[in-house]
């Protein structure tokens, strides 16, 4: 498999051992929570909030970093908080956490503006890429399961992997795995899995 931009290590179509697992969503979990606290302190405490009215009473500058830091931690939430980030850990995607730590630590030194972060594309990029992967274990292993035959699931392998190119490469839109699976649960034919598939990529397509 080819190396991809911000991301250490995955797999496509194969699950990975418990405490490989584990040692990915740790990498995350504390990824998350460390940056949770610091653009909550950084923005609640920026004095750009206010400096340049001097008029604005001491409750209004609390009102004023109260509401700034929670837009910001909204928007690391929105970036970097979904369960498809951790429900990944599972198949072995494991994005360069410590490189993003890194070129997030160099934008606080510089009170860089979220809304400007390198993070804002790289975040989205990063998850659709999980969502993908996501998407292509569980069908194929659901496939696999019950015994559909080896034509079949060649096909839907060859169109992961060709979603899966186009995703690292254009921008599309990849619905989050983890607000989609629970559809999966009532299929019982290998034709109800070709017509998601056929539905996903071809969504995926018209939205490059």
């Amino acid at each position: 498999m080819g190396k991809i931009p911000y991301v250490s290590e995955y797999k496509l179509f194969e699950s990975v051992e418990f405490k490989q697992a584990e040692e990915i969503l740790a990498e995350y979990n504390d990824f998350y929570i460390f940056n949770l606290a610091q653009i909550n302190s950084m923005y609640h405490d920026c004095k750009e909030n206010y400096e340049n009215d001097e008029e604005i009473d001491e409750e209004k500058r609390i009102e004023i970093a109260d509401r700034n830091a929670r837009n910001a931690t909204d928007h690391f939430i929105t970036l970097f908080g979904s369960k498809d980030f951790a429900e990944s850990a599972m198949i072995g995607f494991h994005p360069a956490w410590y490189d993003i730590q890194r070129m997030l630590l160099e934008e606080y030194k510089h009170k860089t503006p979220l809304s400007e972060s390198a993070t804002n594309w790289i975040a989205r990029y990063l998850r659709n890429v999980a969502s993908v992967l996501l998407f292509a274990q569980k069908i194929v292993s659901d496939l696999e399961k019950m015994g559909a035959v080896t034509d079949i699931i060649d096909i839907i392998k060859d169109g992961f992997r060709i979603l899966f190119e186009k995703v690292q490469t254009e921008k599309l839109f990849i619905p989050e795995y983890h607000k989609t699976k629970a559809v999966f649960a009532k299929f019982r034919k290998a034709e109800q899995y070709i017509e998601f598939c056929g539905k996903l990529w071809s969504d995926a397509e018209r939205s490059s």
